[in-house]
């Protein structure tokens, strides 16, 4: 298998999906405490599927961190699901949750078009050119 890495644009989108995501926890957690919430920090006005997009958008943001292949799907998936979640807030105009989710919606299209995770090519060292043929004693 060949290595990988995060490009500026993966690390960009993992902070997008990890600012959204620790806003959904943590409206979770508020949500189990209390009960004046407001509806920006909710999906779909339920407790459980908040902590569930916080937890998703969460993993997508590890993902993208480590440079996982599987980032990039995880990643769409996730931001169609929270933004499909939360279009009863978008069509009540919340301004938090319109400009999160025209975020999500720029991430997905950014990542039809490219992949930002970059696959490491092995490095080819010829015979001719490698440290041996020239006595280094490097072992």
């Amino acid at each position: 298998m060949s290595e990988t890495r995060p490009t500026f644009g993966a690390l960009v989108l993992a902070s997008l999906a990890g600012v959204v995501g620790t806003k959904y926890l943590l409206g979770g957690a508020l949500a189990m405490v209390t009960e004046s919430v407001g509806s920006s920090m909710l999906v779909a006005d339920s407790i459980a599927l908040t902590v569930g997009c916080g937890v998703m958008l969460g993993v997508v943001t590890g993902g993208f961190v480590d440079g996982a292949v599987w980032a990039r799907f995880a990643a769409i998936a996730a931001f169609v699901v929270v933004s499909g979640l939360s279009v009863s807030a978008v069509l009540a105009a919340d301004p938090i949750v319109l400009v999160e989710t025209v975020g999500m919606g720029l991430a997905v299209a950014y990542l039809l078009v490219r992949n930002p995770i970059e696959r490491l090519e092995e490095p080819d060292v010829e015979s001719e050119d490698s440290a041996s043929r020239f006595g280094s004693t490097l072992r």
